[in-house]
């Protein structure tokens, strides 16, 4: 359990009126994973007499933070809220039940492709099912030292131990979580509208003011939101380093999705923007621990602002996922036929700066994995893996 230690970090994290009537609740991100988990950063927006909460983080400490909020604008008039997540993940979803505390009349607007992702610990293992056609998860993916060290040592003995001990870890992850998925208004995928913001068409769902971007990239159902009065887009987990975080993230659909931002920002529609993690509390810090070089300044700040810093923040995105994708497909062709742990190997000696960033971000201590990079590539590049005994095989991608 996190200590004492932990809780004043915590209290490091700021809360910001970003814009009016917008406010920034800053996240936490650290590098213990499975003992201090990360949190979202958390959005609450003032639209007329209604607020907008986006994402709801992980700790205790945010509901109060919420709750303090919430009570001003109840005193101004507010009589209801609106829920959503940027994605259904537990880092973004574990204080959902602060809804029921507010007094105010309440509604929670789930995206149809969410409700599996939602249901994290089922949501976990499958992918990690899926991602076991693939290569051998629990020899590449987990190291022999520090927390995985159980989950190494038990695939030595079988596979099936070794599941056995992800489950243990990650129920122990989510335990107690409440999310309120059986009270959420599910928005169908049928239910979506286009809309055309500058030049760019876009797809989602209407909510009030706002514009829920359904860009399907961090997960299937992961929505970015766009703020027309205050011309402010909020990318969720679209600008996140660690992607592809699970083997249903998409590094082509994370490109497109930074394309269509920085094509906003260019014309002049988007001039403020913030994600889920971005802290200027916290990324510093882990940079210079971990002798990180940050791609571009605007990767250690909380929000970008004007014109300008928004479009170096999407293109700086954009960038780094298609440098990330020819790398792989570049170590892939240099290697030849080759098993996902071989073909990594040969990635992390890439001087490249996308994958120097990534590979300093090393799990389990940050949620980020290079074998899913890996794989995930592959996969949507077409190649089918190939058994040879034990090892699966995966031969280059042909023009």
């Amino acid at each position: 359990m996190p200590g004492k230690n932990f809780e004043k970090e915590l209290q490091k994290s700021a809360v910001t009126e970003i814009a009016q009537d917008v406010w920034l609740l800053e996240g936490f991100i650290g590098d213990k994973f499975f003992r201090e988990p990360p949190s979202s950063n958390i959005y609450i927006f003032r639209d007329g007499d209604s607020l907008l909460i986006l994402d709801t983080g992980t700790h205790q400490l945010y509901r109060q933070r919420m709750l303090d909020i919430i009570k001003r604008y109840k005193a101004e008039g507010v009589k209801r809220i609106t829920l959503m997540l940027t994605q259904g993940h537990f880092d973004h979803a574990s204080n959902n039940t602060v809804v029921l505390e507010s007094g105010l009349e309440w509604r929670f607007l789930l995206p149809e492709p969410e409700v599996q992702t939602i249901n994290f610990f089922d949501d976990a293992l499958k992918d990690f099912h899926n991602l076991e056609e693939y290569y051998d998860v629990y020899s590449t993916m987990f190291p022999w030292g520090g927390e995985t060290a159980p989950i190494r040592m038990a695939n030595t003995l079988s596979p099936r131990l070794a599941r056995r001990a992800v489950k243990f870890a990650f129920g122990h992850l989510f335990n107690g979580i409440q999310t309120l998925a059986d009270k959420a208004e599910i928005l169908s995928l049928e239910s979506r509208v286009t809309k055309r913001i500058g030049t760019v068409e876009l797809t989602g769902w209407e909510v009030g003011r706002f514009f829920a971007i359904h860009d399907a990239s961090h997960t299937p159902g992961h929505i970015s939101l766009y703020d027309p009065e205050n011309k402010l887009l909020i990318s969720g987990d679209v600008t996140i380093e660690i992607n592809p975080a699970f083997f249903y993230s998409s590094v082509d659909k994370c490109q497109e999705a930074c394309g269509w931002f920085r094509q906003m920002a260019e014309e002049g529609n988007v001039v403020l923007a913030g994600d889920s993690h971005r802290s200027k509390t916290f990324f510093p810090e882990l940079f210079d621990r971990y002798g990180m070089e940050a791609l571009h300044p605007i990767e250690l700040a909380d929000i970008a602002q004007g014109r300008d810093r928004c479009v170096d923040f999407f293109s700086m995105f954009e960038n780094y996922y298609k440098e990330l994708k020819n790398e792989v497909l570049s170590a892939h062709s240099r290697t030849g036929e080759a098993t996902v742990a071989e073909i990594l190997e040969e990635l992390l000696a890439s001087r490249a700066p996308s994958v120097r960033l990534k590979k300093a971000m090393q799990f389990p201590q940050f949620p980020s994995r290079m074998d899913v990079l890996v794989a995930k590539v592959l996969k949507d590049a077409g190649v089918t893996p190939r058994h040879e005994g034990k090892r699966i095989v995966l031969a280059p991608v042909t023009a």
